[in-house]
């Protein structure tokens, strides 16, 4: 009987096991099922919730990239005492000739990052003495700074060696400047070589061909009188005088001799010191033959 006790008693043990674990199993599953609820109502609000702020975000941004301070005003440009054109780095171009010449640009309504800079430039590379354009854009309030790059003036021309504005100049790169309004160079007139003509079409009379062979003749006059030339005066053709500290030159026709002529100097100039009469000029105007104009006593 014990044996069937101890083996009923087992039995009921093993039972009660075998409940209690299908009891946990069936808890653990509904707590578990729970928690996915959970998780999924808590991540539907987490989606909710991204979806509103990416709209909010959205928004805003729109609201913010609307606003009229991003945008230049329409007279932008049309307006010379508009404080959202900047314009900076000329030297030779007055501002007010670089306003008027950006009066026609027509004003993006798009926002400043968005605005092409490419009007701006097209118009103003149409100036000759303008190399380089480089536009900044600034936002809140929108603006823009223009950077100009002028070319750089190597020699001026003039009718007459007193005048206070030169007819033209020509540019280190070869372009010749001839209207009034871009005249403003005498803070570079003291290094520049000065040419004296009489001609009124400077384009046909002295190209830039004829140009690089004056400043050869110069550079020459320069080397072999180991003084600074003032001028050369064209106005004669073929009676040309070049000016240096000490005294004036006479040249006379631009030859193919006018090199070897000019070779005389260094052996006449120091003469000049030894003769009491103010010199007028040194003539080098004749193959072989030099000598000391003096001026006339009065």
């Amino acid at each position: 009987m014990s044996d069937k006790h101890h083996k009923k008693h087992r039995h009921e043990e093993e039972h009660h096991d075998e409940f209690t674990s299908v009891k946990h199993t069936v808890k653990r599953k509904r707590t578990e099922r729970k928690l996915r609820k959970k998780r999924k109502k808590v991540n539907h609000l987490k989606t909710f919730l991204s979806s509103i702020l990416l709209i909010i975000l959205i928004l805003l941004g729109y609201e913010l990239c609307t606003l009229p301070q991003w945008n230049l005003p329409q007279d932008a440009f049309s307006n010379v005492n508009s404080e959202r054109v900047e314009i900076i780095n000329n030297r030779i171009l007055p501002t007010y000739v670089i306003q008027n010449e950006l009066k026609d640009v027509e004003v993006s309504k798009l926002p400043i990052f968005l605005t092409s800079v490419t009007p701006i430039k097209k118009e103003l590379y149409e100036n000759p003495v303008i190399k380089k354009v480089y536009v900044r854009r600034y936002g809140f309030p929108a603006r823009v700074q223009i950077i100009i790059r002028e070319r750089t003036p190597i020699a001026i021309i003039k009718n007459d060696i007193n005048a206070k504005q030169p007819l033209a100049f020509y540019t280190s790169d070869g372009f010749l400047v001839t209207h009034k309004r871009y005249m403003n160079i005498s803070h570079y007139e003291t290094n520049l070589l000065k040419i004296i003509t009489s001609s009124k079409n400077i384009h046909k009379d002295i190209p830039f061909e004829k140009y690089q062979e004056i400043e050869k003749i110069v550079q020459s006059v320069e080397t072999y009188s180991n003084e600074k030339v003032e001028y050369i005066d064209l106005r004669k053709p073929n009676d040309v005088y070049v000016k240096i500290q000490t005294t004036s030159i006479r040249l006379g026709v631009l030859d193919n001799t006018v090199f070897e002529r000019i070779k005389r100097i260094y052996t006449i100039l120091p003469q000049i010191t030894e003769v009491n009469n103010k010199i007028k000029y040194i003539d080098l105007s004749w193959d072989r033959v030099n000598y000391l104009k003096l001026q006339k006593s009065k």
